[in-house]
């Protein structure tokens, strides 16, 4: 049980000290303000406002205070962990008519609008109405 309890403290601990770095990396040069995609990607790699630098409030579970990147991975491929497996938040696999594969192969819901996607990243809601993970 503390050999688990261990692994599992360093687990987090890595996974905290790759969003630092991934964070102190974008905090040192300022984002191009008027570029949707490029603020787009501050907020996914940092969890917080291009224009204030604060970290945007969250309504989901205690780690979802955390950057998108350090529980989905940089590029949005998802991450293995001792404690959980995240899923693919690619567009491709979002939008995938047979619905999003889920880390454990199977099928999951399919977004079929950006307005879903908007709602899913703000509101914590998934496509189906319910309250994400």
């Amino acid at each position: 049980m503390s050999r688990a309890l261990l692994v599992s403290g360093i687990a987090l601990l890595l996974v905290g000290f790759a969003g630092l770095g991934v964070a102190s990396a974008l905090l040192s040069r300022p984002p191009r303000l008027d570029d949707a995609v490029t603020r787009g990607q501050w907020i996914f790699l940092t969890g917080t406002d291009p224009d204030t630098g604060l970290p945007i409030p969250s309504r989901g579970g205690p780690l979802m205070s955390m950057a998108c990147s350090d529980c989905h991975g940089p590029d949005g491929r998802g991450l293995r962990t001792p404690m959980f497996v995240s899923p693919v938040i690619r567009y491709r696999n979002l939008t995938d008519p047979a619905g999003m594969v889920e880390p454990d192969g199977t099928r999951g819901p399919q977004y079929r609008s950006h307005e879903e996607i908007r709602r899913a990243i703000t509101d914590g809601i998934g496509p189906d109405g319910a309250s994400l993970a």
